[in-house]
């Protein structure tokens, strides 16, 4: 419009290619995804986990396909983002398949410590991250740690988002997506439309919005505000309650609060101390005092942090923090009968209930001495 409210139409304008008008333009501004739009009362803001994210095939093992986009917004739901021309015609066939099928296995893709690794890459770093994440979060006081907890949680319970983004969409897709958007209560399908239009030698994008009936609306604000109340749900009692929820876990309660209190009033105590978040975390009091050794999830497994432990990454890593990592993994690997890859010994590698429960005796006793003999020299 000029001064005068004469206004000139914008040229409409279709994508020919999908990774410069579609793909790149997405990573450069996730604020394309309007996340105003998607809950006008808590507007969404996005962190990037990693471009081209990698989908394991069941029956291989192997990486087949990927997905363009894996965000998390600041509640920790994560979002799928597949991104289409319009005249591509798979976006309204094989690849709304793909979608449901990510969203109904995407617990067995991606681990939370897997997660955080991608998205440290994707930031630039340990620091960068928990920078990034905190620009968005609701609650200062959240670890990274726990918000891919609860980011692989929500995965489990199907606590997700999936976007169609297009630069204009077909009428049957939108008919699909919002058919699906009235049916799944737990996860959200919708599509945006990043509509491009011509002025001179620039391009104007704007951000549209479909899938959201009002009743699709009214279905999901009951699981969604149940989602925003447990984003804050940490600390010892939420932890249990959430292990008495699990079926698969009850009858291994006390075996587990045993070793949990083993560092509260037993003999590790005089050297570390359990700290409360979204899971347990066991601190080294007098060997690294801001980051843990492991932590006890809510899924029963024990999260190695050797990734914390890492020299090249953290000022506070000397000799003795050193030659202490390397015992505690030989004493894991020697008990449970592991061998902890390279990669895995500078990351977050995971060890199930059932593999570290039998051996939980000889550890703490390993333990109690590699924390003796090291932090006596």
């Amino acid at each position: 419009m000029h001064e005068d409210s004469r206004t000139v139409s914008l040229e409409r304008v279709r994508c020919k290619n999908e990774d410069r008008e579609l793909q790149k333009l997405l990573e450069s501004n996730l604020n394309l995804l309007p996340g105003e739009q998607i809950d006008p009362d808590k507007p969404r803001l996005w962190l990037l986990i990693k471009r081209e994210m990698p989908v394991i095939d069941p029956t291989t093992g192997a990486p087949r396909w990927s997905i363009d986009f894996f965000l998390a917004d600041q509640y920790a739901i994560p979002t799928l983002v597949e991104c289409k021309r319009f005249d591509d015609s798979r976006s309204r066939r094989e690849v709304v398949g793909q979608m449901l099928e990510y969203a109904a296995n995407g617990h067995h893709y991606w681990s939370a410590s897997e997660m955080r690794s991608y998205a440290q890459s994707s930031a630039g770093g340990a620091e960068e991250l928990a920078a990034a994440l905190k620009s968005i979060q609701v609650n200062d006081d959240i670890s990274v740690e726990d918000f891919f907890s609860k980011v692989e949680q929500n995965l489990r319970e199907a606590k997700m988002r999936l976007i169609f983004f297009l630069e204009d969409s077909p009428n049957e897709l939108r008919s699909q997506v919002e058919f699906l958007n009235n049916q799944l209560k737990e996860t959200e399908v919708l599509l945006v439309e990043a509509r491009q239009y011509q002025q001179g030698n620039s391009r104007i994008v704007v951000p549209w919005l479909f899938g959201f009936s009002e009743a699709a609306r009214v279905a999901k604000r009951e699981s969604r505000a149940e989602t925003l109340r447990e984003s804050g749900d940490r600390g010892e009692e939420a932890f249990w309650k959430s292990i008495q929820s699990n079926d698969q876990l009850g009858s291994h309660e006390h075996a587990m609060r045993d070793f949990v209190n083993d560092w509260k009033a037993g003999p590790i105590s005089e050297y570390g101390e359990p700290w409360w978040g979204v899971n347990c975390v066991f601190v080294v009091r007098g060997m690294l005092t801001k980051r843990g050794l492991f932590s006890l999830c809510r899924n029963g497994s024990l999260e190695m942090y050797f990734g914390y432990w890492d020299e090249s990454k953290y000022k506070d890593i000397g000799g003795v923090q050193i030659a202490f990592r390397d015992a505690f993994i030989s004493a894991i690997e020697q008990h449970i009968g592991v061998t902890f890859s390279v990669k895995q010994r500078s990351g977050f590698p995971k060890i199930a209930l059932e593999k570290w429960l039998p051996h939980v005796v000889a550890i703490q006793k390993s333990l109690i001495e590699i924390l003796t003999k090291h932090l006596r020299k």
